[in-house]
């Protein structure tokens, strides 16, 4: 199947990460232009400079609910420019985005093209999105809860690797605390407040609060990891400024309000700012549902085994499970995903067509 193969080869192509929002565009533009067919009735969108676009089959009546809505986005996360260009070796293809999420995304719009030149008519739809990698405010979340798309189930070829049907996934909370002290010289602290200091003390305190204890060998248990930490202007001076930017994983029964209410009441005993940066619920996939059921057949028919397992990462499943909609996550083989040798199995990647080939036709 060289088409996808030469597919997937232009959608590497474009440098579509956040700070080149014209190439954001392109890859959309590019995306539209593909999937263009009398059978297919596509929307475009854009918000905050990302553009998206939903393709459904035109037969439909002009309504946003699916019953099978496939996700995935064009965007990626920057790469050294030689990763733009896709290389070969043996089953393996090597660029960024391969595996997260280009190489799905080429198997998701191969497939809608191929239905629609077969006259294939189904209650469902494409959505590609632009934002993913930077939190999917004006992707994901602004096509469900601001266009109002919905749908029976989502599946979301974003997590999963081999072949691995996700059916839990953490909850996460990015947040960015503000600290304010008083400045003085250096070798006179006992004049000034060091805000960096107060910043490392409620680091301290957040963990003692957020992390639950628990400690499991598959490190399904909440997580807490300090990204970034800034403040200060030179050596010699208390500083009166200081930032934390926070990442918060979490499992149930710990909920997205309590993380957020602790957050806020430690803040306050700091007399600091906190600005929540992105959010998610966790979520869990009843595999009983009659479309999970249909999903994992085609898995088993396919692969010829059906494995589960969790994600720690957060996805745009956390969206569509807030609206009360089941997600089914899987992905194909390949692996350094974000790094440098980022890859994906061409084989894998036309058993993952086989396998939404034959999800759609049990519709």
């Amino acid at each position: 199947m060289e088409s996808l193969k030469s597919l997937l080869r232009t959608l590497v192509q474009f440098e579509s990460v956040a700070e080149r929002p014209d190439q954001l565009l392109a890859i959309a533009n590019f995306a539209e232009k593909y999937l263009e067919h009398p059978s297919l009735r596509i929307e475009r969108f854009i918000k905050g400079e990302k553009p998206s676009l939903v393709a459904g089959f035109s037969r439909r009546p002009a309504n946003r609910h699916f019953k099978v809505l496939f996700a995935g986005h064009l965007d990626v996360v920057p790469a050294k420019r030689e990763q733009f260009i896709m290389r070969e070796e043996g089953d393996r293809l090597y660029g960024r985005g391969v595996l997260d999420m280009k190489g799905p995304c080429a198997v998701m719009m191969k497939l809608f093209k191929d239905l629609a030149e077969e006259g294939s008519e189904y209650d469902i739809a494409l959505m590609l999105t632009t934002d993913e990698e930077v939190g999917s405010q004006n992707g994901v979340r602004y096509l469900l809860e601001e266009e109002g798309f919905k749908a029976d189930i989502a599946v979301i070829p974003d997590s999963g690797e081999g072949f691995r049907i996700i059916t839990e996934e953490k909850g996460a909370l990015h947040f960015r605390v503000n600290f304010k002290g008083k400045p003085a010289h250096g070798s006179m602290p006992w004049l000034g407040e060091n805000a960096v200091e107060k910043s490392l003390r409620f680091y301290e305190d957040v963990k003692k609060v957020l992390l639950d204890g628990r400690d499991d060998p598959q490190h399904w248990h909440n997580t807490i990891t300090l990204g970034r930490i800034g403040g200060g202007r030179k050596v010699n001076q208390v500083p009166d400024e200081a930032f934390l930017e926070i990442d918060f994983r979490f499992v149930p029964p710990y909920t997205l309000e309590e993380a957020k209410s602790a957050v806020v009441f430690l803040a306050k005993k700091y007399g600091a700012d906190v600005e929540f940066l992105s959010e998610g619920e966790p979520f869990s996939t009843d595999l009983e549902h009659p479309l999970a059921r249909k999903f994992i057949e085609s898995v088993e028919e396919v692969i010829g085994e059906v494995k589960t397992g969790k994600t720690h990462g957060a996805t745009d499943g956390r969206f569509f499970a807030k609206r009360g909609i089941p997600v089914v996550m899987i992905y194909p083989e390949g692996g350094d995903i974000h790094g440098d040798g980022e890859w994906v199995s061409f084989s894998s990647l036309l058993r993952l067509y086989e396998i939404f080939k034959r999800f759609v036709s049990k519709l």
